[in-house]
């Protein structure tokens, strides 16, 4: 059985040279350290008559399993070369590379070679050069995997390669500055490890915010961030958005840290998605499949479930990659020989088929509501709309305490009501039967929400284009809340919602002094209120009242908090 593998820049290879390499790959090294003097002269030598780079890797019984020819970097991963599969990849490796030319003299392991070479996670990298010295020696050195060095290894000995060959230990003179790779990597399986690819801007502080908004949808969707790699926004590769030298960094990154998922904050074509994944080595999503995953975790109804699909369906459609002509249906007769119908073209007709029958659903559910609409047209209502995590089921708890219905899910987390939900709001009369209101919480908003959530979600956004006031919460205590609100009035222009908006200031009791003076400027008529503490509902409930019967005093807004310069606990 053939213990090693050739790889590489195998084409135009003489059968002669071929059967040098595979003598040499056959030559056993020492156990667990150290390697053999003779094999690696004769490496240099065929690495000088090739004039390429040539690289093995050892296991640790000293047994030869791969010879890549070239540089490591047109490789994908060196353990998917190895024979016997994913049963050779949990043993301790020793990588060894003969280095054609002086490109590198100081032997530092840079660029896609060092990402590579991480890969298999080896124990060691001895490097040497494959010409001689004048004195007739080759100088070598010997690296071990830091994950607090740039590129991701630490120099433990340099010296002529007899010397490196006899080291008994290849660790042994490393100092551990910082934790290895698998301790970094001891994080739970269960929890996703993400790196977040972002573009930054001239505008620092947007930067921040942006990046924190992201992380959050990181968190709403159930994984940890464990790194970030920005790059400046500049001139833009339409290839990948992002540059070459960026994204070595950034596949640099995902090894160090044991990352399994890219999440760039920009959206991203089919073939800018497959060329990140190329590059990286690493599944890659952008912000629009993130939110929508987030929304396939929250789906509770049958309704929701149905406008998810509906949602993930139109965004993978255009993205769909299949195995071409190897999985294609063939003809019979005459004009239907060839390679006939791809498998790719039956999912993409089977995937229009099924979108076509979650349209016809969703438009019988939109009938259903429209009659249940009309069952309660007597009774006025009010949408809570605004940004996600704004405080808008919080605000409906609070003000519906009473109602049989039971509380809604109020966390503090991004997207944490998806279906829309209904309360009934009874404010009582003296000597007469109490009014009613019947008030929604709709699902939040967001920046730059994906065209296809739009799309699948008319249905449940109707209960904002119905409702005969809208509420537009605003959650104070956010820095960015002046850009959640402009953001907020853009999608309901959008939407095409023409009803009177009154903003609700929330969380007055955890936000800044500047704030309240900020939006008192910005909107001179807003309602102030605490969702949490119940400061304030009083007053809303009066506004309300005022709004849609008329018969009451003119609502007076709860006195705003004195300036404090800071927010106050609580």
């Amino acid at each position: 059985m053939r213990q090693a593998h050739l790889a590489g820049r195998t084409r135009g290879l003489r059968p002669s040279q071929l059967k040098q390499l595979e003598r040499l790959s056959h030559r056993r090294h020492p156990d667990d350290s150290g390697a053999d003097i003779f094999t690696l002269e004769r490496l240099a030598e065929l690495a000088l008559k090739l004039e390429e780079t040539l690289h093995l890797l050892i296991d640790n019984r000293g047994v030869c399993r791969l010879l890549w020819i070239g540089p490591l970097g047109e490789s994908d991963r060196l353990d998917r070369h190895l024979p016997g599969g994913s049963r050779r990849r949990s043993r301790e490796w020793r990588l060894i590379s003969a280095l054609h030319g002086r490109r590198s003299p100081d032997l530092v392991p840079d660029g896609r070679d060092a990402v590579i070479a991480l890969d298999v996670q080896p124990e060691s990298w001895l490097r040497y050069q494959a010409v001689t010295s004048r004195g007739g020696t080759r100088s070598g050195s010997l690296w071990v995997p830091e994950p607090m060095a740039d590129c991701g290894w630490t120099c433990s000995e340099t010296g002529d390669l007899p010397m490196l060959c006899s080291c008994q230990s290849h660790g042994s003179h490393a100092d551990p500055v910082g934790e290895p790779f698998e301790a970094m990597q001891q994080h739970p399986t269960t929890v996703e490890q993400v790196l977040l690819l972002t573009l930054t801007g001239t505008d620092q502080a947007r930067n921040e915010r942006e990046l924190a908004e992201l992380e959050g949808l990181t968190r709403s969707a159930g994984a940890r961030t464990v790194a970030v790699c920005r790059q400046r926004q500049g001139q833009i590769n339409p290839q990948t958005l992002w540059g070459t030298g960026k994204l070595q960094e950034a596949a640099l990154d995902i090894r160090k840290h044991g990352a399994t998922l890219v999440i760039t904050d920009r959206e991203l074509t089919p073939v800018q998605a497959r060329n990140l994944e190329r590059l990286l080595d690493c599944p890659v999503m952008d912000r629009s499949e993130l939110i929508l995953d987030i929304f396939a975790q929250r789906a509770s109804s049958a309704a929701g479930r149905l406008q998810v699909e509906l949602a993930l369906l139109r965004y993978r459609l255009p993205r769909l990659a299949g195995r071409g002509l190897s999985l294609s249906r063939q003809g019979g007769g005459i004009g239907t020989r060839g390679p006939g119908e791809t498998q790719l073209e039956k999912d993409r007709r089977a995937i229009s088929r099924r979108i076509d029958h979650l349209d016809r659903e969703l438009g019988q559910l939109g009938a259903h509501r429209a009659r249940l609409r009309e069952r309660r047209q007597d009774i006025p209502g009010v949408a809570l709309v605004g940004y996600t995590n704004a405080g808008k089921s919080s605000l409906l708890n609070a003000l519906c305490d009473r109602t049989p219905g039971g509380a809604v899910q109020a966390e503090n987390i991004l997207f944490a009501t998806l279906d829309p939900t209904t309360r009934r709001l009874c404010l009582p009369r003296a000597g007469a039967a109490p009014r009613e209101l019947l008030i929604t919480d709709t699902v939040g908003f967001i920046r730059e929400l994906p065209a296809p959530l739009m799309q699948a979600f008319m249905a449940t956004l109707e209960e904002t284009r119905n409702a005969n006031q809208l509420l537009l919460v605003v959650d104070l205590g956010d820095p960015d809340w002046q850009g959640q609100l402009k953001a907020v009035h853009s999608i309901l222009d959008g939407l095409g919602c023409e009803q009177p908006r009154q903003v609700v200031a929330n969380q007055i009791d955890r936000c800044l002094a500047g704030a309240l003076e900020r939006i008192r400027e910005l909107e001179p008529e807003a309602l102030y209120v605490s969702a949490t503490l119940g400061t304030g509902l009083k007053g809303l409930r009066s506004w309300l009242e005022q709004t849609f019967w008329e018969s009451t005093p003119e609502a007076v807004s709860p006195p705003l908090p004195e300036p404090t310069g800071a927010p106050p606990n609580g």
